[in-house]
């Protein structure tokens, strides 16, 4: 093979690798917009009805009264916003710990933690995941949630 030949294959692999790049790039930017939308929506919901559906009252009849599934369900969408936004990069550790320092100093935020903290262990999909539950638990036993919702707890919790 002649060194035109090599060098043109050359610039089209470079050329095919800058255009992967950037497309990588660009579908990034597109997902961290997408959470930060969402971050928008959630709190527009959350301002215009603060009576959402009664998930959590049916999900857990014996710990939620009625009026609080709304809130519960704001904090669950707050919960998957964090762990979204770690799963893309656009968190990162130190941020959502304390995030979830401050989120845990809400009495309704460490309830919806205790109920729903074993199943999302038992559900984390990946290292990242594992790392959101974690992190959360840290700061949920930090504030004094198992002693606050002892009821709730199955045992140690772990990320699998």
């Amino acid at each position: 093979m002649n060194r035109s030949v090599l060098a043109l294959a050359g610039t089209i692999a470079l050329a095919s690798a800058v255009h992967t790049a950037q497309r990588h790039l660009q579908h990034r930017q597109f997902l961290e917009l997408a959470v930060h939308q969402a971050h928008g929506r959630m709190l527009e919901v959350a301002t215009t009805h603060p009576d959402l559906d009664p998930i959590w009252v049916r999900n857990h009849p014996d710990h939620v009264k009625e009026d609080e599934s709304g809130p519960l369900l704001m904090c669950q969408w707050w919960l998957e916003f964090w762990r979204t936004g770690l799963n893309l990069g656009v968190f990162t550790t130190a941020v959502l710990r304390q995030n979830a320092k401050n989120f845990m100093q809400d009495p309704t935020a460490l309830k919806a933690w205790a109920l729903s903290r074993h199943g999302r262990a038992l559900q984390s999909r990946g290292q990242r995941d594992r790392k959101h539950v974690v992190l959360l638990n840290a700061a949920f036993e930090e504030a004094g949630g198992p002693d606050q919702y002892p009821e709730c707890e199955l045992g140690p919790v772990s990320a699998l």
